[in-house]
């Protein structure tokens, strides 16, 4: 799919740029992210009767109540009785993820937390039509993405119901399982979901491929800003240019300019605010140097520190470029300034 400048941009002014924090914890490490058996198996332990989690049964209602489509008899039901089964075998030789029932339902759980939805859900009606004939049942996808779903079968979005028994939960952790639960929560809920409205979530699903080609002209763009400023010296004077990376954000992109072969180095930055920086580094001793290269470089605009053996300076806060011709200029200043202290 191509699209044009004007299609590229209308998208990305639509953006709003929102972080996601992420915490390692023993369900990151442990499950490689989002293996569906450890999930189904640490679930359905805690809505079992074997739990030691003593707020089971506030789980329970949460969990049950987070899932629009249940009616109240059904939740219920199951405060006053539940029985949970994993990996139930189908007359047929397939495997159905979760199983919760007691006297009067049957609620049947496929978990697809981050692939496609390919499983025999044929199978895995008949088999609970003629096992728990005198039950209702009710089928449901567990997801951590939304996936289309067969017939008969409702989309439970993982992030959503557990923010719901998150919210419901005691906020004062007082035994171990308080804090595993916790943990095992916060693993699924994606907290740049939380942040999205249903429109956001619509945009970022209908313009991805618009969104992907905004980065790759992001990338074409620092490469030719970076290429207006080795092109205002001769050909070879800017020995190379380090990747482009990100810098201090997510977000905040920035390339490296290399005058030598040494690893003295000015760095272009390229905000997330739509603004432009400099960074500068001497690999000179700051016990000795870095006061001499602060003169240099100008101590009206730039501050300085020492990181490990290097004199660093950056931009005093608030004195950003707005405009690529002024980044490019100040560049071009700032490693003539270089230059001539190495005597290149």
């Amino acid at each position: 799919m191509i699209h044009d400048f004007e299609d590229i941009k209308g998208a990305v002014d639509t953006v709003i740029i929102q972080p996601r924090a992420k915490k390692d914890n023993l369900f990151e490490i442990g499950t490689k992210g989002f293996y569906e058996n450890p999930f189904t198996e640490v679930l359905a332990y805690l809505l079992s009767e074997e739990t030691d989690f003593k707020h089971r049964s506030l789980l329970i209602r949460s969990f049950l109540e987070s899932i629009k489509d249940l009616s109240p008899d059904i939740i219920e039901s199951f405060e006053l009785e539940l029985k949970v089964q994993t990996q139930h075998h189908t007359l047929g030789g397939n495997y159905i993820d979760l199983i919760i029932h007691n006297s009067k339902y049957v609620l049947v759980f496929e978990n697809k937390l981050n692939h496609w939805l390919a499983n025999p859900t044929d199978d895995y009606e008949a088999d609970i039509g003629a096992r728990y004939t005198h039950l209702t049942a009710v089928f449901f996808i567990l997801s951590y993405y939304p996936v289309p779903t067969p017939v008969h079968w409702i989309n439970i979005i993982i992030s959503d119901s557990f923010t719901a028994i998150k919210n419901n939960l005691p906020t004062v952790l007082n035994d171990k399982w308080d804090f595993y639960v916790q943990d095992f929560l916060n693993h699924y809920i994606s907290v740049t979901k939380m942040l999205m409205t249903k429109d956001e979530f619509g945009f970022y699903s209908s313009n991805f491929s618009k969104i992907i080609a905004a980065g790759h002209k992001v990338s074409e763009f620092i490469s030719e800003v970076a290429a207006l400023v080795i092109q205002k010296f001769p050909d070879g004077v800017i020995k190379r240019t380090a990747d482009h990376s990100s810098w201090g954000d997510n977000h905040t992109k920035a390339v490296r300019l290399y005058p030598f072969q040494t690893s003295d180095n000015l760095v272009l930055v390229f905000r997330s605010d739509g603004q432009f920086s400099i960074q500068i580094y001497y690999y000179q001793n700051p016990k000795d140097y870095l006061s001499t290269l602060h003169e240099l470089v100008g101590r009206s605009d730039y501050q300085s520190w020492k990181e490990g053996s290097v004199s660093c300076f950056a931009r005093i806060d608030g004195k950003v470029f707005n405009a690529v011709t002024e980044l490019v200029e100040e560049s071009f200043i700032q490693i003539n300034k270089m230059m001539d202290y190495y005597g290149a």
